[in-house]
């Protein structure tokens, strides 16, 4: 069994028996505020979020965040707390708007045990047969933001063609940075596209920027993303920022000056424009047949029955199920008690208890499911057989 159990469990990525077949890129998408200048990462999340997706696996998530630094928000509604969202990971095969399946990767940056996550994400890409990882990152940086979004671009196997920055520095990495120097190790192709965004919009949003490093990436992968809200988004942020720009002398006269600098030096070597989306205007019968996908779609999901918590690697809702039940069990022979119960006959007061404190019938706990404690790490594969559906975190579509 034990050996079985290894053919599909990692250390925190569990994977189902009908696992979906070979998917050749995978898109990672993982956010962490405080480094997401321009919230570029949350703005593709949000983008990325509305593609139709299912579980590609299940990630266990609890040992990977640390709840101080992000802690879990739970919803107060009249004298009582009726809802919770936490961070975690996920991993799902979603299609583009094409139709064409990719793997993705997303959610909170993870905190902890990066090593054994990288080692968990390499088997991802060795089971599905994954040929390209891509990754999105965001500097902040004195540009305009009234000129086209500009970019780098950098790869395990870079184009002999192209410029790379020539450059020489040391920078704190983030958990794609992680994966991507291992993964150029077993020669894994990975490209990363690290956005410039306008040091005065570094802690707010930036849409042009995350339209396009999605344009960036589907030029070099072939995906075709959503950017049609984000699009939108950048022409009400322009507009808005003339107004600050009349309002605020100081903030009109950053953006005059880095206007004029960017102007002056013209292209940087090593940073690359957002290049044009390129889609095609579907015909009558294609969008017919993509709204029967939809609505079909939409019906299987209304006849599937809501499961919580169905992905339990910690044991927690399990153990809280036990807890009920053992709680209604005492509850049950609490009521016989009050309602039939009889006392015991002469052997008890031979045994030297007195007659009017009986001992209770024994009777047997309800079997636990599993006997690992919750707090036992190898109970993390309680999960197995269980349906495999929607998250229950709060973070985003899957």
């Amino acid at each position: 069994m034990e050996g079985e159990r290894s053919l599909v469990m990692g250390k925190y990525i569990s994977f189902p028996e009908d696992l979906p077949g070979h998917i050749g890129t995978l898109v990672l998408n993982l956010v962490d505020p405080a480094t997401d200048a321009g919230s570029i990462a949350r703005l593709v999340a949000s983008s990325l979020g509305t593609l139709d997706s299912e579980v590609a696996a299940n990630i266990d998530s609890d040992p990977l965040i640390d709840y101080r630094a992000q802690r879990p928000w739970v919803n107060y509604q009249a004298g009582q707390l009726t809802g919770m969202w936490r961070e975690g990971l996920a991993l799902s095969v979603v299609k583009d708007v094409e139709g064409t399946e990719f793997l993705r990767l997303y959610g909170s940056e993870p905190d902890f045990h990066w090593d054994s996550l990288v080692a968990d994400m390499l088997d991802v890409v060795e089971r599905f047969g994954v040929q390209s990882i891509y990754s999105f990152t965001a500097i902040p940086a004195p540009v305009p933001h009234t000129r086209a979004a500009d970019m780098m671009v950098r790869s395990t196997k870079p184009d002999a063609q192209s410029d790379g920055l020539d450059a020489n520095f040391w920078f704190q990495a983030s958990f794609a940075d992680y994966l991507e120097y291992h993964a150029s190790r077993l020669d894994i192709p990975m490209t990363n596209v690290a956005v410039r965004v306008p040091m005065y919009l570094a802690g707010h949003h930036y849409s042009s920027g995350a339209v396009g490093a999605l344009s960036m990436v589907g030029k070099i992968s072939g995906l075709r993303f959503p950017v049609g809200d984000l699009q939108h988004d950048v022409a009400r942020q322009n507009e808005r920022l003339v107004e600050l720009a009349e309002e605020n002398q100081e903030l009109g006269q950053v953006i005059g000056a880095f206007e004029k600098d960017y102007d002056e030096k013209g292209d940087t070597p090593g940073f690359v424009s957002a290049p044009d989306m390129d889609y095609t205007v579907p015909s009558v019968d294609e969008i017919g047949r993509a709204a029967e996908q939809f609505l079909a779609q939409v019906d299987s999901a209304n006849e599937r029955p809501h499961v919580e918590n169905e992905f339990d690697p910690q044991g927690l809702a399990r153990r809280i199920d036990e807890i009920r039940r053992a709680r209604s069990w005492r509850s049950d022979q609490q009521d016989q008690g009050r309602n039939g119960w009889q006392p015991p006959s002469a052997p008890h007061a031979q045994s030297g208890k007195p007659d009017d404190t009986p001992e209770p019938e024994q009777k047997d706990e309800p079997e636990s499911q599993d006997e690992q404690s919750p707090d036992d790490p190898d109970s993390s594969d309680s999960g197995k057989g269980k349906r495999w559906g929607r998250h229950s975190w709060g973070f985003g579509k899957n």
